[in-house]
Order: C-alpha cells, then sequence, then structure tokens
C-alpha cells in the first residue's frame, strides 16, 4: 500500500487550512488504497478540532513551535527519520514553508513531495522569507498544487514553472439546512480574528450598516489577536448585543443556517473556506474582490456581490441593498449553489488521486 504523509504546521489548530486537509486526508483514507498518515511540526493541542479517519495516525515531530529560520536545521534529520522509519512514499506539504523542510529531508530517497500553496503567489511575494522558499520550492518539488486557477496562472507567468503544476479547489462541505431553523436578521463573518481578515474594515462596514439597519445584528464568528480591537469598537459605538462577538466554535453551522447574508473583508485568501461553507448553506455572499478566490465562488450580482478591494462605503451600500429587498435576497439564495459542482468532495479528491498517480 502507497504511505502518504501529509505534513502540517500544526494539524491541531482550528483554521480552514486544517479544516480542509483533514477532509482530503479522511476522503483518500476512506478508499482504502492508500495509507495516511499526518505529521505536525508541533501539535500545540492536546486534542485535534477536526477529526480524523480511524485509520489515520497523526505524529508531531516537536513539542514547541520554531518560528521558521536557523532552528528549522535542526528539524530535517528528525524529518528524514520520520520518512525512512514509516517507509513514506509521498510527503504533501500543507503550506509551501515546509519545501525548505521535506525537500532536503527525502535528498537521494524515493519519496515525491507535492508543494500544496494554501495562499498565493501574491501573498508568498509580501514576505522575504517565504518568497526565497517559494523560488527554491519551485525548482525542486515534483508536483505543485494551487487551490485557484488565476494562482496557477499566476505561478506559471512569475515562476516559468508549466509542467506538474494544477488547480485543485477546497472542497465544499455540503450540509442541508434544517427546515425547522428559522432565520434571522443576522449578517456574519467567519474566520481567524487577525490583521490579514481584514478586521478594521470590517469595523468600518459594520458601523455604516447597523446605524441605518437597527434591527439588524452582526455576528463575528472566530477568535484571534485582533479580538480586543473589536471588543473596543463595539464598546465606543455602542453596539453591544448589536455586533456579537461569539469566540471560537466547533458548530460553525449553528450560527450560518441562521445568518442571511454573509460578509468577507479579508485582505488577501487562498480559496476561503468561510465563502465556500456559506455557499454549502444558500446564503448570499458580499466579498471584497481580493486575490484569490472569492471570484470563482461568487457570481456577482447573481448570488452576491464582489466589492472593489477595500470600498468599504461600496459594501455598505451593497449590504444595505440585501437587507431592505427581501425578494433580491431570495432571488441570490435561490442561485446560491450555481458552480458548486467544482467544489463537489468527490470531484476533488478524483482530483488528488490523479495527481497521486502522476507522481507515483
Amino acid at each position: 500500500m502507497t504511505n502518504i504523509c501529509f505534513f502540517s504546521g500544526d494539524i491541531t489548530r482550528g483554521g480552514g487550512t486544517e479544516k480542509v486537509s483533514t477532509m482530503i486526508a479522511n476522503a483518500l483514507a476512506g478508499q482504502g488504497k492508500y495509507r495516511i498518515l499526518v505529521l505536525s511540526l508541533v501539535e500545540q493541542s492536546g486534542a485535534l478540532f477536526f477529526e480524523l479517519h480511524s485509520d489515520i495516525k497523526h505524529y508531531a515531530l516537536g513539542d514547541r513551535w520554531i518560528t521558521p529560520g536557523p532552528g528549522y536545521l535542526k528539524i530535517i534529520p528528525k524529518l528524514r527519520r520520520f520518512v525512512e522509519e514509516q517507509k513514506i512514499d509521498v510527503l504533501i506539504d500543507i503550506d509551501i514553508v515546509l519545501d525548505v523542510l521535506s525537500i532536503p529531508a527525502v535528498r537521494k530517497l524515493d519519496v515525491k513531495i507535492i508543494s500544496w500553496e494554501h495562499f498565493n503567489y501574491k501573498y508568498e511575494m509580501r514576505s522575504w522569507y517565504r518568497r526565497q522558499i517559494l523560488r527554491y520550492s519551485v525548482r525542486r518539488s515534483d508536483y505543485i498544487v494551487t487551490l485557484t486557477e488565476e494562482d496557477r496562472e499566476t505561478y506559471m507567468k512569475k515562476t516559468g514553472r508549466n509542467q506538474n503544476i494544477c488547480t485543485i479547489h477546497n472542497p465544499i462541505q455540503e450540509a442541508a439546512r434544517r427546515p425547522d431553523v428559522k432565520k434571522e436578521k443576522w449578517l456574519i463573518t467567519v474566520g481567524h480574528l487577525i490583521r490579514r481578515k481584514g478586521t478594521d474594515y470590517l469595523t468600518e462596514v459594520a458601523l455604516r450598516v447597523l446605524e441605518q439597519c437597527p434591527d439588524w445584528k452582526w455576528l463575528v464568528v472566530g477568535s484571534g489577536e485582533e479580538s480586543v480591537f473589536l471588543e473596543k469598537f463595539i464598546e465606543k459605538h455602542q453596539l453591544t448585543g448589536r455586533m456579537i462577538l461569539t469566540g471560537r466554535t466547533e458548530d460553525v453551522n449553528a450560527y450560518l443556517e441562521k445568518s442571511q447574508i454573509y460578509v468577507m473583508t479579508s485582505r488577501s485568501e487562498g480559496l476561503p473556506m468561510c465563502l465556500l461553507e456559506a455557499k454549502a448553506l444558500c446564503i448570499p455572499s458580499v466579498s471584497f474582490d481580493i486575490q484569490t478566490g472569492p471570484k470563482e465562488i461568487i457570481e456577482d450580482g447573481i448570488n452576491g456581490y464582489l466589492i472593489p478591494p477595500f470600498d468599504c462605503e461600496e459594501m455598505a451600500e451593497k449590504l444595505k441593498l440585501l437587507i431592505y429587498d427581501e425578494d433580491l435576497r431570495a432571488e441570490f439564495t435561490k442561485h446560491a449553489h450555481s458552480q458548486i459542482d467544482k467544489f463537489r468532495l468527490e470531484n476533488i479528491v478524483n482530483s488528488w488521486n490523479q495527481i497521486l498517480k502522476a507522481v507515483l
């Protein structure tokens, strides 16, 4: 049986990257064709946030987080020993930063490296060390997987790599909305509360909307370093009970299925799981038209709106339009599942099977 290892920074985290990685690993394990393992640099939590298939064992190389840099050097021999002991055939790096460990670790071994881009080329170029790792990875990885066609084309154009590079979207986790669940007058945003997710833009838009739509509430689901900033904003503008911070939750759908409009204000994304989750539950979405992701999920004017990046005034106007026009919301809801097939898990897994067949 082919031994495939998903290599993660920390698989116990509750982010979108960990969620989609777990979904793919579980689906591959369920086929019975491969032996699937998960390896983390470190597992900072004592328990997995997303459940792994019963046949999947997970391991960690250490017990303390190591920031990319010289500290990575001592990890390479540990990784090599693990690969040899577990007889790994394919190492799937969940984040290209890990390529700087896996590529030298498997030198002269018959092990294939799949570099799985979870952000996008433009994001990688913003950081000196990520930029250097991308250039290293492009020359030495056996296969590169991007989340969007837009990003694949950018990779090819900017790096000159034209072979063994393809797009595989994040899968949608389909869940039928329970008919007995009543829709509330809620807007909702889900995600890690960090600056990259545009929490400052979120407050600008929320203030414009909530002041003029007093019977609506805005739920912010997630946790992170920007929580204090949001708490102070709510207190300053007397929005207690109107803008609600739920904190981290394992049951995001419990909030999503009651909500009527999804809002994303991120500065950058790969292929945002939050928009896919909203699409699965037929929720109209409004998002900044950033690179990359939103335009591959939202059809502007059909099941949501794509807003010029960081135009908070325009986003607020479109949200108020949806709030005031119940028929328009219903029309967008009806078309929310448009083009959903390309995100269905079975189609995504088929694409992964094709890549694994190509590299082995």
